[in-house]
């Protein structure tokens, strides 16, 4: 589950007449992912069957009908599908009929469409003429005279009148711009040109016809070309509709064939052999054997050579498959890496859930992904919708534990019913705990005490991370190389993370025990009493053997952290300085790096506070100008809470969206992910409309 699916490499070999049948039960199987072949001194590439090129123009010209037609196989629910012997009998016939009766009506489409434009164009250049109301005529066919009929951008009467006070012009509003007729003798011709040009001058050819009877004209063509498009836009959707489904199947038999037709592509073939190389999940390799010598073919299992990259099958069950939109938007793990997938389907909710946690927007989240998953049906779509799903469930899951619905109901000071809507209810709905949440993460302990749990995962994942890397690395390189590129990190991360106890030992960070009705999250003796380590009582994360010496006020986790880090930086320096000389010693403050990162995790904490003191800001503001003694504006509140709760709702799934992205991407995957596999994709596909078995 962790690693990608265990491939072994195969050889094919046949006789060449048995390459059809190879073809036929290898696209069947949809199990071999065939590599590109190279060529040898007696085997060379094949060429494609005699009916490839046949097939393939039936296929580009039926994708055309289905793009026209706007037809989604993933919306189409499949109600029975189709015999390979059916389609095959029937193929040469429905290809006739469909270029008949969706071909012609849809080239005739095209040429009503352009003579649509046409006319519209036309249109376009009679009406600004008629708008400036001077019949065809008297705008052409002048010998002395240069006329100039077209639209500007402004007046340019003042302009031409800097060459000649001899003109006549004519300007009429038209659409934000001016049409203008001007006429001036033919020598300045050249001149009044080049100022029109200076106002955005564009010519407007004069036809030899009357405008009104040409408009009236082209609306008549316009009416009876509407009309008889209407008419064959009806039956083509009539069309559509009764033929959808056997439209699907014969364009996914045609792609079928064109496949199979093709496969001698990426065959090495001789004079009488054939031969395909290439890998299968070896789970399969018994039964993809069987089947293939049951057909007279010769199955060769072949080891891995040093330059062999098998190419990669995730390998993730049930629900943590969503998650691979996820994962392969980093990149595809290599064959031999740890697989992120079913970690990042584990903490990409845990962290949106931690940062949001609101019961409210949960439900608003599951709703809307339920909802959109009913819309849109292509696999992407259905796999980020159930990653919605859920993030909604684990976001109501602590907004639960919060005490938060749109909102916290609990504020220091303050009546439930000052601070949220439905206070009082949800105070009695936690009667059980005092009216309190089970965890109050607005509170100043809370605070505390979530910064304490978020880091606490930022340095258990920077551990687990590297401890990942050194895995990938000690499969790849071996033990010592693992040592030296992940085990020192591994140390040195350990040493930061005892030092950055010790740190919130000194500083006393929980300075008391939870406050009543706080709820039992933490046990009681994490916390300090103290606000130094003279004055601590009670010894945070107590270690068996070393209470006696916390009580002293001696610094234990400072004397931890001093050999580890020790031990970290003298194999940093046997792993750099023959790599990078002296520059590898200033490459040691990469370790300060790995703190900015821990710290990082931070943002579960800071994240999910800006949501719920945004909420609490819009619950408290409605209230106020809702009721007594505020405004008493009860409309303007209600507006004033959904406009500002849609907007955090939009918020709560952007912020805690990408946040959680990041600390998988940055924080996390860069210490043992590197990617650039090769996708498993076999030859075949899985059919929808067409029945398994090919009958």
């Amino acid at each position: 589950m962790l690693k990608p699916e265990k491939m072994v490499k195969v050889a094919i070999v046949g006789s060449k007449d048995q390459l059809t049948i190879a073809s036929e039960t290898l696209h069947r199987m949809n199990l071999l992912h065939i590599e590109s072949p190279e060529e040898t001194e007696n085997f060379r590439i094949g060429v494609p069957s005699e009916k490839a090129g046949q097939i393939s123009r039936s296929l580009l010209q039926l994708r055309s009908y289905i793009s026209h037609l706007k037809l989604d196989p993933s919306k189409i629910s499949v109600k029975k599908k189709f015999r390979k012997r059916d389609i095959e009998e029937k193929l040469s016939q429905k290809l006739a009929e469909y270029q008949e009766e969706i071909g012609n009506r849809l080239e005739e489409l095209k040429k009503i469409n352009d003579t649509l434009k046409s006319l519209e164009a036309e249109r376009s250049t009679i009406e600004p003429l008629k708008v400036l109301g001077i019949p065809p005529a008297l705008l052409k066919g002048y010998r002395t005279i240069k006329c100039f009929v077209g639209i500007v951008k402004a007046d340019p009467t003042e302009e031409i009148r800097k060459i000649t006070s001899d003109f006549d012009l004519v300007i009429k509003n038209f659409d934000d711009q001016f049409v203008i007729a001007v006429f001036v003798k033919a020598e300045h011709g050249d001149d009044v040109y080049r100022i029109l040009q200076g106002f955005g001058y564009k010519e407007i050819p004069v036809p030899d016809v009357e405008y009104e009877a040409k408009l009236s004209e082209i609306s008549k063509k316009e009416e009876e070309l509407l009309e008889k498009k209407k008419r064959l836009e009806v039956e083509i959707e009539e069309l559509k509709v009764k033929e959808s489904e056997l439209l699907l199947a014969i364009e996914e038999y045609l792609s079928s064939e064109v496949e199979k037709a093709e496969l001698p592509l990426k065959t090495l073939v001789s004079k009488h052999t054939f031969v395909i190389v290439g890998y299968i999940p070896k789970r399969n390799l018994d039964n993809f054997k069987k089947e293939l010598e049951a057909k007279n073919l010769v199955v060769e299992e072949l080891s891995f050579e040093e330059h062999d990259v098998p190419p990669t099958k995730l390998n993730n069950p049930g629900f943590t498959k969503n998650f691979e939109v996820l994962s392969k938007t980093y990149a595809i793990p290599k064959y031999k890496e740890i697989d992120p997938t079913v970690l990042m389907a584990i903490f990409f909710p845990l962290f949106f859930g931690l940062m949001l946690g609101d019961m409210g927007y949960g439900l608003l989240i599951v709703a809307t992904s339920l909802y959109l998953k009913r819309i849109f049906k292509t696999e992407g779509w259905q796999k980020l919708l159930n990653i919605g799903l859920a993030c909604g469930i684990v976001s109501i899951f602590f907004g639960f534990i919060y005490g938060e619905f749109f909102g916290p109901f609990t504020a220091p000071e303050m009546r439930p019913s000052e601070v949220h809507f439905l206070g009082d209810l949800f105070a009695s709905l936690y009667s059980f705990n005092h009216g309190h949440p089970l965890f109050d993460r607005i509170e100043e302990f809370g605070i505390k005490a979530l910064l304490f749990i978020v880091l606490m995962i930022g340095m258990f994942k920077m551990v687990w991370g590297f401890s990942m890397g050194f895995y990938n690395v000690y499969v790849e390189h071996g033990f010592k190389e693992a040592i030296l590129e992940k085990g020192c990190w591994i140390l040195g991360v350990l040493g930061l993370i005892f030092a950055i106890f010790g740190f919130t030992y000194n500083l006393g960070i929980f300075t008391s025990p939870p406050p009543d009705g706080f709820g039992e999250i933490l046990p009681k003796n994490l916390f300090i009493s103290g606000n130094t380590v003279a004055e601590a009582k009670t010894v945070p994360l107590p270690i068996p053997g070393l209470v006696s010496g916390w009580e002293t006020g001696v610094n234990y986790f400072y004397i931890m952290a001093l050999p580890l880090v020790i031990l970290w930086f003298v194999i940093f320096l046997k792993a750099e300085i023959p790599k990078m000389g002296i520059f590898g010693v200033i490459m040691a403050v990469e370790l300060l790096t790995w703190f900015g990162q821990i710290i990082s995790y931070a943002r579960l904490l800071a994240i999910g506070l800006s949501s719920v003191y945004l909420a609490f800001v819009f619950n408290y503001l409605g209230l106020k100008i809702a009721f007594e003694p505020g405004m008493a504006i009860l409309p303007l509140a209600i507006v004033l809470m959904l406009l500002g709760h849609f907007v955090n709702f939009l918020l709560g799934i952007l912020d805690p969206g990408l946040q959680s992205l990041r600390l998988h991407y940055v924080e996390f995957f860069t210490k043992f992910f590197e990617g650039g596999g090769r996708e498993y994709t076999p030859f075949g596909r899985v059919k929808k409309f067409i029945e398994d078995g090919g009958e």
